[in-house]
């Protein structure tokens, strides 16, 4: 299907806030903690869509971690972590408030014999491969997935049957104004794509897993052979953010999509891509609100066509989320 959606009445762009100031000057004076203004978040993610961030601010340890989180909440603003950007849609407007991106010592990994503790800024592919090359295996199914610890762990990532609930034995916390916290997995109730962090105050800023020893190079080729698998389905040259949608219970959003006969279904500058139903792609400056008229539009399809209440998989962060099921509930 090549169509296109009537987009009606475009909305218009709003210029940035004023910046919090004493939130900027007070995050500035902490140790490990670089403060920008107004960055664009279009630069900074794989979807290539965003306006400004008021503030964009980069944490290199877990002290300015918690520090920062803590600011934020004193002054009365809203915290975003931005991982790498891999799995969110950011608002054509912009963000209020800060984005911060894990940086430093919260990029580490360190191992003890086959116990692996890292930051929650460290990226699962470069996790997977730096731990099967000292030959410990466990998160090769994983390694393909576009996140950093932190946001994997928040989400309960999986992939090819795996999900990191299954390695993964603790995480640190950090909560504003309280001592960082060490969590037992147990508690975080792991289930499918979501922990009891989830829509909370809480921070993840360093993880532990508990791998097994085996065979490197083994380990090695099945993370190259996953990846070839995962590319050969995913679309490529065009800027995307993976998987939009939840899978249901014993089925595959793509193929609901899909059925429905919306590959290929354009708004503005964003496509519904022909490879993969489930992935919308950036085919030429696409706005948030072309991402977000396309999921819409999947959802109220599945719906109506199968009975089946499609979840987004991606971060709709400022209030697109709220946007998406008012307007996805309402056709």
């Amino acid at each position: 299907m090549t169509a296109d959606i009537d987009k009606g009445a475009v909305s218009v762009l709003q210029p940035p806030l004023a910046v919090n100031r004493e939130l900027r000057d007070r995050l500035a004076a902490v140790p490990g903690v670089n403060v920008r203004e107004s960055v664009p978040l279009a630069s900074v993610t794989t979807l290539r869509i965003g306006g400004p961030a008021d503030l964009f601010v980069r944490v290199e340890s877990e002290a300015a971690l918690l520090a920062t989180v803590t600011l934020v909440r004193e002054c009365a603003s809203a915290l975003h972590l931005h991982g790498h950007g891999s799995n969110v849609l950011f608002p054509d407007r912009g963000i209020r408030g800060v984005v911060c991106r894990l940086r430093g010592e919260l990029e580490s990994v360190e191992v003890e014999g086959e116990t692996v503790r890292c930051g929650a800024g460290v990226t699962l592919a470069r996790l997977a491969r730096d731990v099967s090359k000292q030959g410990l295996l466990g998160l090769e199914a994983l390694s393909g997935f576009p996140s950093t610890v932190g946001g994997a762990v928040v989400m309960n990532a999986g992939c090819y049957g795996t999900e990191i609930g299954d390695v993964l034995t603790e995480v640190r916390v950090a909560r504003p104004g309280r001592p960082v916290e060490t969590v037992p997995v147990s508690r975080l109730l792991p289930g499918y794509r979501t922990t009891n962090l989830q829509g909370t105050d809480a921070v993840v800023t360093r993880a532990e897993f508990q791998l097994r020893r085996g065979d490197g190079a083994a380990a090695l080729k099945r993370i190259d052979e996953l990846n070839r698998r995962r590319w050969r389905s995913l679309p490529s040259g065009k800027p995307n953010a993976g998987s939009v949608f939840r899978n249901p219970k014993d089925d595959f959003a793509g193929r609901l999509i899909e059925a429905c006969g919306l590959k290929g279904l354009r708004c503005g500058g964003a496509e519904i891509s022909r490879r993969h139903a489930n992935v919308i792609v950036n085919r030429e400056k696409a706005r948030s609100a072309d991402v977000l008229d396309l999921m819409v539009a999947a959802h109220r399809a599945v719906r109506d066509r199968f009975a089946v209440e499609l979840r987004p998989e991606i971060v709709l962060a400022g209030d697109l989320a709220e946007e998406f099921w008012e307007r996805a509930r309402s056709g």
